[in-house]
C-alpha cells in the first residue's frame, strides 16, 4: 500500500523560494502540503495559496520549532516530511521515501543535500555535510527531515526551542530506531553561505553547535545563529 505523506514546510518571508520548493512538492503528488507561515510582510502567504491543494495557514507562535509542529497537528499521513521553504525535492521523491520507510524499523531519516550555489566551495560544503551523515548519523533541518507519524507523536513533536530543534530530534531519531538516507539530494540555499562568506559560516555553524553540545542553551545561541555571530566561549554571569 502506497504511503501516504505529509509534507510541512514553516514559512517566513520566503516569496523568492516557496513557490519553486512547492512545485518540487506537488510534483510527488504528496497526500497533504501544509504551508505554515510565521507571519510573512511579504508574498510568501499569496504565492503559496495560489498553488492548488496547498493548504496555508499561522503559527500560533514564531519559529520553526513551533510552526512545524502547529503543521503536524493537521496532519494525518503516515509519513511527516519536514521541508524548509528554500529547499527543493528531486524528482521521483515519493518513491525514494518510500523504498526507505518499508523497513518497519525505520523511524526516519533525510536526505543527502546539495547547497545552490555554483561555486566549487558549495559543492564541497555538500559533501562535507553528507560525510558527517553517514559518519555520525548527525543531520539537520535543511536536509528535509522525515519520519513516521507515529514517532513523531510519540515524541511530542519538535523541542520547543528557538535554534537546534532539528538537531534535538535528529538525536530522538537515532535513539528510537533505525534511520535512513536517501542519497538523491534536496537542494537547499547557499544564502547563508553566501551572506556570512562560506569558510566563516563553517566555523560559525560547527562552534555554535559545539557550544550547543557542551551544554549551551538554544534559546541563548539563537540571537547570535540569527546575526551571524561567533558567541562568547564562556558564559557571562
Amino acid at each position: 500500500m502506497k504511503k501516504r505523506v505529509s509534507v510541512i514546510i514553516p514559512s517566513l518571508n520566503e516569496e523568492e523560494s516557496i513557490g519553486k520548493t512547492l512545485a518540487s512538492v506537488i510534483a510527488g503528488d504528496p497526500f497533504e502540503v501544509v504551508v505554515v507561515d510565521g507571519g510573512s510582510t511579504d508574498r510568501t502567504i499569496e504565492i503559496a495559496r495560489a498553488h492548488p491543494g496547498v493548504t496555508v495557514t499561522g503559527a500560533w507562535r514564531r519559529g520553526r520549532a513551533a510552526q512545524m509542529n502547529e503543521g503536524a497537528r493537521m496532519c494525518s499521513g503516515d509519513t511527516f516530511l519536514f521541508l524548509h521553504a528554500d529547499t527543493t525535492l528531486p524528482g521521483g521523491w515519493p518513491f525514494l521515501l518510500g523504498e526507505k520507510m518499508r523497513d518497519a524499523e525505520t523511524v526516519g531519516g533525510c536526505f543527502f543535500v546539495r547547497l545552490s550555489g555554483s561555486r566549487f566551495i558549495y559543492r564541497l560544503i555538500g559533501w562535507m555535510i553528507n560525510a558527517r551523515t553517514l559518519l555520525f548519523r548527525s543531520f539537520t533541518g535543511d536536509q528535509a527531515m522525515f519520519m513516521r507519524r507515529e514517532f513523531f507523536e510519540s515524541t511530542g513533536g519538535f523541542p520547543d526551542v528557538r535554534l537546534m530543534e532539528d538537531l534535538m530530534m535528529a538525536d530522538r531519531m537515532r535513539r528510537g530506531g533505525k534511520v535512513a538516507f536517501i542519497g538523491k539530494p534536496v537542494i537547499t540555499s547557499s544564502r547563508k553561505w553566501e551572506r556570512w562568506g562560506p569558510v566563516r559560516t563553517i566555523f560559525l555553524m560547527w562552534y555554535i553547535k559545539t557550544l550547543f553540545r557542551t551544554g549551551r542553551s538554544p534559546e541563548k545561541l539563537a540571537p547570535y545563529y540569527r546575526e551571524g555571530e561567533f558567541p562568547p566561549l564562556f558564559e557571562r554571569s
